[in-house]
């Protein structure tokens, strides 16, 4: 009687959700690379480049084991650093938060073979993914993993500006040429911080690296690999000649948003954008000044639809080419509900931390991904898009959910939300 007490208290601690299962096609796999420069110019930062790989694979016995399946969050140092970010005591209930989601995978197996191409000329659209603020490339694997599950390669960065809640270096030692770790942690703005010289600085780094990490795919699909750090070339070799660098786009959240804005504004190889709760605090008024004629699709939760402060400048920014940069929302969303977290955490961690919403996880995670393969699909070519989604172009059938448009005056609505601050 005293043990089973025990294994329902120890359940009610630990995660009892999981991600959400993949709709496309394929199984996924997905593999880390960090190198310490771009090989194909030469440029070279103090943390080089780090990402992962998500992509599609076979349908086979192995790539079907869950067992099998890679961890959420696979070191202490990341779920320490989530809640680092959160301003809590990240020693302690950074490694009780890693007790309680240590053991959740997601639908991805590590290094998985790379699917077979159908058709001699098959390529993979790829996309670019840049985390949000306190994020890291760990906790979007409810879009990532779709998107691979669809047919495309998936980059997605961890950005080493201190804006990821942790990330870290790799670098070789001198007297034995191993290597050691150096872990970068979340840099908390000071009093004598200015916010926006500090986020605009910060939002450049990003851009660039992920204009290095465009660079790096064409490394890799022409066959100059570059260097590694993991040692662990073999998804890159099969990589070699798959990609289709005619098809690139970025998607990002919050912080990402802003980042692939940034990114699309510097870089026209990038063919469309999808922001999700694009943040516009650290782009400024400097966004206005470039050329940016690529489609932009705009994804926002319900709270920062009213978020005037950040939903303000938004308007102005789509009001120049309205035609290329559609925005929709998600009633009873909130910012988190765009990434993994409300997904994976049990309720009473999402109550008491506020990071739950009215419309539950599963429809919200659902919405959000529709409405990304929906404009993805559209402007990278991929198969034959209909001409009309409803899910971003509105009208009839319209999802009960989806708000079209910029304009959003239900007050009573409104009110039920707390509006979220600048600093997000």
């Amino acid at each position: 009687m005293i043990k089973r007490k025990m294994s329902r208290w120890f359940s009610f601690w630990r995660v009892q959700t999981k991600l959400e299962e993949c709709t496309g096609p394929f199984s996924v796999g997905c593999s880390d690379f960090m190198c310490a420069k771009d090989e194909s110019t030469g440029f070279s930062t103090e943390g080089g480049s780090f990402i992962r790989f998500f992509y599609p694979a076979e349908k086979t016995a192995g790539t079907l084991d869950e067992s099998k399946r890679c961890f959420w969050i696979p070191r202490q140092e990341y779920a320490s650093g989530l809640v680092n970010f959160m301003k809590l005591p990240g020693w302690v209930l950074g490694r009780f938060f890693y007790w309680c989601v240590g053991s959740l995978q997601i639908p991805a197996i590590y290094n998985a073979p790379l699917c077979k191409p159908a058709g001699e000329d098959q390529l993979l659209p790829c996309v670019i993914f840049s985390h949000g603020l306190g994020g890291n490339r760990l906790i979007y694997n409810t879009y990532c993993c779709e998107l691979a599950s669809q047919g495309c390669l998936v980059a997605c960065v961890e950005h080493r500006d201190e804006s990821a809640s942790a990330t870290y270096i790799l670098k070789k030692n001198d007297g034995d040429g191993n290597m050691t770790e150096e872990w970068i942690q979340y840099h908390h703005l000071q009093e004598s911080d200015n916010e926006f010289e500090f986020r605009n600085r910060q939002v450049h780094i990003r851009a660039n690296e992920c204009v290095r990490a465009h660079n790096i795919l064409e490394n890799i699909q022409s066959g100059h690999f570059p260097t590694n750090l993991f040692q662990e070339n073999s998804i890159l070799q099969q990589l070699k000649g798959r990609l289709d660098l005619k098809r690139v786009a970025m998607v990002g959240h919050s912080f990402g948003g802003a980042t692939t804005v940034l990114s699309l504004a510097k870089d026209k190889r990038f063919r469309c954008g999808v922001a999700l709760d694009v943040w516009m605090l650290p782009l400024g008024k400097g966004i206005f000044n470039y050329d940016l004629d690529q489609p932009l699709l705009f994804v926002n939760s319900q709270q920062f639809h009213c978020w005037d402060q950040n939903v303000d400048p938004l308007k102005k920014f789509i009001s120049n080419k309205p035609e290329t940069r559609p925005i929709i929302a998600i009633r009873w969303t909130r910012h988190m509900n765009q990434c993994d977290i409300p997904s994976v955490l049990p309720p009473y961690i999402l109550y008491w931390t506020s990071l739950g919403s009215k419309l539950d996880p599963t429809t919200a995670v659902k919405l959000n991904r529709q409405a990304i393969w929906a404009f993805l699909r559209r402007h990278l070519d991929i198969g034959n898009p209909p001409l009309r989604e409803p899910i971003i172009d509105g009208g009839e059938g319209t999802p009960e959910y989806i708000i079209i448009g910029p304009e959003f005056t239900i007050k009573e609505e409104r009110k039920k939300l707390d509006m979220v601050q600048s600093s997000l």
